[in-house]
């Protein structure tokens, strides 16, 4: 029988699993303790083991639910479909863009991925599966989707200044998702990480609403690459995982 101790400790690093997944964005372990009343030196050690375990990624000192994280739940919810769809399309994306890929929803004011493909990111890309929906390419392709009632209650939430790109003014934002809609295709220029760009198309089911999207470092993935030519790679991938749906994809810019 477990010792009291041993539950204990089960139970703060539960705790503060729970604190990371329930973050709008990367947390430290000063906010963390200060949620928990615990020690930022035992906060400390339950994340480096939630990060030895693959719960939790870390960045720069802060931390988020990683994608096998994640996984667990779309594997006993209604998203396993979505995930097995996602895939081979997916995976295809990436490997044709030679950059991180990946299908994201909208969950709890927040974008998540349900299927992420990493294979050609290096270890100090910021392939996040937990990202803003008013500064990445995938929130604002999936902001862009959603019905004027369900636009002004996600926009209640607080946008912060990830950084000097990022929009937050309602006004802005408002008029970026206009753009959106207007070219079928949304673009992240540095607005939630430094160095990265990103690209997405949001896709609409009866049952989802969501986005693929590309992300790749901003020298890298720049210019007419950024602009055409990984967008019209997007379109065939969410094409390809619309039909893997039994969706009838729609029109196409």
């Amino acid at each position: 029988m477990q010792s009291d101790t041993a539950i204990g400790a089960t139970v703060r690093s539960l705790t503060i699993l729970e604190i990371v997944a329930d973050s709008l964005e990367p947390i430290g372990v000063t906010a963390i303790a200060e949620q928990t009343g615990l020690s930022k030196g035992t906060v400390s050690k339950h994340l480096s083991t939630l990060h030895e375990l693959g719960y939790v990624d870390r960045s720069d000192g802060h931390y988020l639910p990683s994608v096998r994280f994640l996984d667990y739940g779309i594997r006993a919810g209604s998203l396993s479909e979505l995930h097995r769809a996602a895939a081979a399309p997916i995976d295809e994306l990436a490997e044709m863009t030679n950059e991180v890929a990946g299908i994201a929803i909208e969950h709890d004011g927040r974008v998540v991925d349900v299927y992420l493909s990493t294979a050609h990111a290096d270890p100090d890309f910021p392939a996040y599966n937990t990202r803003l929906l008013h500064c990445s390419a995938a929130g604002k392709a999936i902001l862009a989707e959603q019905s004027e009632d369900e636009l002004d209650t996600l926009l209640e939430t607080p946008r912060t200044e990830r950084t000097e790109y990022t929009i937050t003014a309602e006004s802005e934002l408002r008029a970026e998702l206009d753009r959106i809609r207007d070219r079928g295709v949304a673009f992240d220029r540095q607005e939630q990480f430094p160095r990265v760009n990103s690209v997405a198309d949001g896709i609409s089911t009866e049952s989802v609403t969501g986005a693929v999207f590309v992300s790749g470092w901003a020298d890298e993935l720049s210019g007419k690459r950024f602009e055409e030519n990984v967008p019209g790679i997007l379109f065939s991938a969410s094409n390809m995982l619309l039909s893997e749906l039994s969706v009838t994809p729609g029109s196409r810019r």
